[in-house]
């Protein structure tokens, strides 16, 4: 039998780093995700946010394709106190769970359907503490096809895990990334990454929450932090410019239907590392006056390019729950 090759790992995180370069600089965040931003008891205070996954395929393929039904995309934020062996701090506690099934298809041939999920939790301080990143787990299940033309087999599993461990001034992260299938691919890797803590720190399951914690009042502006890739174990520097605009949403609020027009803030964040992609943009709710306070900047819709330009991912938010 011949050796099966594998093809891609479809991009299943949210968030899958971009990089670019960009000054050294501390950014200012502040709590949006509150309707009083300028009060921060993060304790009793906790949010919950469904999306809709949809996918588009892409228009041209190199002879594998990838069709995905409706997902679920799932965040809760809630807060904790949070303790390691040098600190005891308040800290929010970011948790999401993705959620699609799909199947591959090869000319006229269709592979067996898959289910692939991701989930993540971080946990990361006030703003008022500087919102930096005190640790991360991730859990990620992806179904990857075979290139081989005339296989008897469509795809296989892949299952890894990572951890990550901010040092108390964010100088380093401690990272275990450990892949236990397929189980040719099984491995375990660990070890420390540097910093540069003169930039803002963002782990990457956090910047969801930072790029909402930015001024979403004012556009075209600039922004950089850095960020680690866990897969490639390397520190990163993400450049991000914000744009304000209008766009129609329909979602529930509560136990509101929102349906109308809403200010908007779109973030376009550019990365420059081998797996890169392209740039990825991310709309939140602008947070211009009191009449949008209530909309606590959430983030609307983002569009997540599956590797390989297999197609898109399109996330749109269609539930908001906020308490306090």
């Amino acid at each position: 039998m011949k050796k099966k090759r594998l093809l891609w790992l479809p991009l299943l995180a949210p968030f899958a780093l971009l990089v670019g370069c960009g000054g050294s600089m501390k950014l200012g965040f502040s709590p949006n995700w509150y309707q009083d931003n300028t009060v921060e008891n993060v304790l009793g205070k906790d949010e919950t946010l469904v999306y809709e996954v949809t996918f588009r395929p892409a228009e041209t393929d190199d002879g594998v394709r990838v069709n995905y039904g409706t997902g679920s995309y799932v965040t809760t934020l809630t807060a904790e106190n949070y303790s390691t062996e040098s600190e005891t701090v308040q800290a929010y506690h970011f948790h999401s769970r993705f959620d699609i099934s799909g199947y591959y298809e090869r000319g006229s041939e269709r592979g067996e359907a898959f289910d692939d999920s991701m989930e993540s939790d971080v946990w990361f301080t006030r703003t008022s503490e500087g919102f930096r990143p005190l640790k991360s787990q991730k859990t990620v299940h992806a179904t990857v096809p075979y290139s081989e033309q005339g296989s008897d087999e469509w795809s296989t599993p892949y299952v890894f895990t990572y951890d990550m461990n901010y040092a108390t001034d964010v100088s380093e992260v401690e990272y275990k990334l450990d892949i236990t299938l397929p189980e040719a691919h099984k491995r375990t890797t660990e070890g420390k990454i540097e910093l540069d803590n003169d930039y803002s720190v963002l782990d990457n399951e956090q910047i969801v929450m930072g790029l909402r914690g930015l001024s979403l009042s004012a556009s075209n502006t600039n922004y950089a932090f850095e960020t680690v890739d866990p897969q490639t174990q390397q520190a990163v520097s993400v450049n991000t410019a914000a744009e304000a605009q209008t766009t129609a949403v329909s979602f529930t609020l509560g136990d509101e239907k929102v349906e109308t027009t809403l200010d908007a803030i779109q973030f376009t964040c550019t990365y420059a590392s081998s797996h890169s992609g392209p740039s990825r943009k991310f709309l939140y709710a602008a947070r211009t006056d009191e009449s949008t306070y209530r909309y606590r900047s959430v983030l609307l819709s983002f569009e997540n390019p599956v590797m390989y330009n297999l197609g898109t991912m399109t996330y749109t938010l269609k539930k908001a729950t906020f308490n306090g």
